[in-house]
């Protein structure tokens, strides 16, 4: 299930949106592309066998020029300075598209007055504008298996983000807020 908040430019929590028609909306506000793939549970195995008509469509919607996979499991050696990376905000040159195969990924964009976050689960995309502000987060202890599009140079250098960046929630803590919004949140008593 896709999810999107809304945060303003200090990092607090404003509107939450679940309804995929309103995430896709706000998203294509900031030239991003959302999408969903059917039937996610099949894709870490099909992904490069059946899957491979929607990859290409992928590939020559955006352009794409090269592919990489990115596995991460709880206890990754390299997760912890991979994670700083992530979340620090950063832009490329060029579209980057995050198809996510397995696990749970949160994605913040900044917007005009604040910033949107949103919470992509597997079979879920996002297509991001060359230039576009953002960072990521896959939790303190990740267990994702993501497909990342470039259609620029994917060895190119990260170009950090100018401005003040606002202490956003990490994946961990949004996933916590939004269940706590929703009437999700498991009871401890």
């Amino acid at each position: 299930m896709g999810v999107l908040a809304t945060f303003d430019a200090e990092g607090r929590w404003a509107d939450t949106h679940v309804c995929d028609g309103r995430i896709a909306e706000q998203l294509a506000g900031l030239g991003v592309v959302w999408g969903r793939w059917p039937d996610p549970e099949s894709l870490p195995a099909t992904v490069f066998g059946s899957r491979q008509a929607e990859l290409a469509q992928l590939r020559e919607r955006f352009s794409a020029q090269s592919i990489e996979r990115v596995r991460l499991e709880p206890h990754t050696a390299t997760w912890p300075a991979l994670r700083r990376q992530w979340r620090a905000e950063h832009r490329r040159e060029g579209v980057e598209v995050r198809c996510v195969l397995s696990g749970t990924h949160l994605l913040y964009l900044r917007t005009g007055d604040g910033f949107v976050g949103v919470l992509c689960e597997a079979g879920e995309w996002v297509a991001l504008p060359a230039g576009s502000s953002h960072s990521f987060d896959a939790g303190e202890a990740p267990e994702l298996d993501l497909l990342r599009l470039w259609s620029g140079d994917a060895a190119a250098p990260m170009e950090a983000a100018s401005g003040a960046s606002a202490s956003l929630p990490s994946l961990d803590a949004f996933v916590e807020t939004m269940l706590v919004l929703t009437g999700h949140a498991a009871d401890d008593e």
